[in-house]
């Protein structure tokens, strides 16, 4: 009989300053979470490696998407899909019991303060 005791929670925080393209993003989420070497670069790639995360010692694990408001500026389109990605993630990861979640920091502010409505991600 296998045990299931819950994971523990880890932060991981990805500082997106100055950030302002896809590239950019998969960079920083790639070096961030360590990402093994058949990640893609690619957005698929993204959401397959954010539902797999076997190479941690955990997949559970809280996001912190630190100041992203150049990307944001620059490129509104490539920050709803991270924001899409992350939430179907996060979907993900509460179907099959484990925390995942993702927060939206700008200037150390957290919380819906800095958070747009449209993205919760909370593991529903």
């Amino acid at each position: 009989m296998t045990s299931h005791r819950p994971h523990a929670m880890r932060e991981v925080r990805i500082d997106l300053a100055g950030c302002t393209d896809k590239a950019g993003v998969l960079e920083r989420f790639a070096t961030a979470l360590r990402f093994p070497d058949w990640f893609g670069h690619n957005w698929d790639a993204l959401a397959d490696a954010l539902c797999d995360l076997s190479w941690l010692p955990t997949p559970a694990c809280r996001i912190v998407l630190s100041r992203p408001s150049a990307l944001r500026a620059a490129d509104p389109e490539v920050f709803a899909t991270l924001l899409e990605i992350l939430d179907d993630s996060a979907g993900y990861w509460a179907g099959v019991g484990v925390g995942f979640s993702c927060e939206i920091e700008e200037n150390g502010r957290s919380g819906s303060d800095a958070t747009p409505p449209a993205s919760p991600f909370s593991g529903r």
